[in-house]
């Protein structure tokens, strides 16, 4: 499959200078469409709720232009964000027990009373209604939307109008839904920040970026043992002051250099299109970049704050908001900027795994990885001896602190008709 999608593109745009281009390109494409349905759907939930909804947090003196409190109502017309998502998890479980079927005329059921007890029944039918069906004929268009201007390797590839939509209205009053996962990854972060970005534009990316680091922090502090979590350090003269990378993670015999990267991966990395590398620039890039600045000035920063030991080993990590998939892709890697210190590129779902390990054991791995990395980019899946039982504790005291999470599963599963029924 890979070489006819290289012969195909190849023959397409006319350029045979750069295999290896193309084929990372390729593989760029396979893994956005294949890794995202292996989300593990209790911690992406809780996660959204961490970041945007009741359990969130903001950093200290942060003053929001977008996500003041209330943002989400605003939006939509009253519906909180746990609602919302509590909303398309109910919907997710059912169709999912119902090969893709959900039919609002469940909630009229007396099996459905006890379920208004944890969640706003109302909110479930606005929910559905409003952001997940579509016709037949709107679909068609949005799709043409996304796959006319592309070349024809690229098109499969295309953004899926049902990860916006997941419902089609086939008949008055009859939705399936093709692709049953699309409907949990409305509620998860990625399509709640597109959300906030189409009502609030650039200001609630700015504000995510802040709130998306204080999140970072949340889960360092969870590792057990010997650490310290140290914020980032403003430095430098009054005129040009600089803000180092935003943590520093102090671990036995290693310093931990970290920078968060909240942007979203754009169309044209998931397609391979003519500027696929823009949003790895404008992320990643940066990232490995604040690591080298930081780690160059690491005398003049820890002047202005001791707890940060430049005596010992520096790595660095760049933790993303979504994944990139940049380890997978060692073509990809090649595209990265020099890194001064060894540099491992995780995404936050991967850091809420890392976290469950204590700070020796995460120690050992980021001082054992160098060995194996190619140009200084570490990859520490493969060396991490995390217990197999091991929870993320953060994300499931949030599930477990909002009733309708697990109680919603189990009560559907065991309720849910397992066919529509008439009108």
């Amino acid at each position: 499959m890979v070489d006819a999608n290289i012969g195909d593109e190849a023959v397409v745009t006319g350029d045979v200078k750069d295999e290896s281009e193309r084929l990372s390109k390729v593989l760029t494409r396979i893994f956005f469409e294949q890794f995202p349905g292996q989300r593990h759907a209790p911690a992406e939930v809780a996660r959204s709720i961490l970041l945007f909804g009741s359990a969130g947090e903001q950093p200290p003196d942060f003053a929001p232009e977008a996500m003041v409190p209330g943002w989400f109502e605003e939006i939509t017309s009253g519906m909180s964000i746990d609602d919302y998502v509590a909303s398309v998890f109910l919907i997710f479980v059912g169709a999912r027990m119902n090969r893709g079927i959900f039919d609002l005329r469940w909630l009229e059921g007396a099996h459905f009373a006890e379920l208004g007890e944890v969640i706003d029944l109302d909110a479930v039918r606005r929910t559905f209604n409003e952001y997940l069906v579509t016709t037949p004929k709107a679909f068609k268009a949005e799709n043409r939307k996304w796959q006319d201007p592309l070349p024809s390797p690229q098109k499969k590839y295309a953004f899926n109008p049902l990860q916006d939509k997941p419902f089609i209205e086939i008949e008055a009053g009859t939705t399936v839904a093709p692709w049953v996962q699309a409907i949990l990854m409305k509620a998860l972060p990625p399509s709640i920040y597109f959300m906030g970005l189409r009502a609030y534009r650039n200001a609630f990316s700015r504000d995510l970026g802040h709130i998306y680091q204080h999140y970072v922090g949340r889960q360092l502090r969870q590792i057990g043992g010997l650490s310290s979590v140290i914020p980032e350090v403003a430095y430098g003269p009054k005129t040009s002051r600089r803000d180092s990378c935003d943590w520093f993670l102090d671990l036995p015999g290693v310093l931990v250099l970290i920078e968060c990267k909240a942007r979203q991966p754009i169309e044209s990395l998931r397609v391979g299109g003519d500027d696929w590398m823009r949003s790895i620039e404008e992320s990643i890039h940066k990232g490995i970049n604040q690591v080298n600045r930081s780690n160059a000035d690491i005398e003049k920063i820890a002047a202005l704050n001791p707890e940060i030991d430049v005596e010992k080993p520096r790595v660095g990590l760049v933790i993303t908001l979504e994944p990139f998939y940049i380890n997978n892709n060692p073509l990809l890697q090649e595209e990265l900027p020099a890194a001064d210190v060894p540099v491992a590129i995780i995404s936050v779902g991967e850091l809420e795994m890392l976290v469950c390990a204590d700070a020796d054991e995460i120690a050992r791995v980021l001082l054992e990885a160098p060995r194996l990395a190619a140009n200084e980019i570490m990859r520490l899946a493969p060396a991490l001896d995390v217990p197999t039982n091991s929870e993320n504790s953060l994300l499931m005291q949030t599930w477990d602190s909002l009733p309708f999470f697990r109680r919603l599963e189990s009560y559907v599963t065991e309720t849910t008709p397992s066919t529509t029924p008439d009108p």
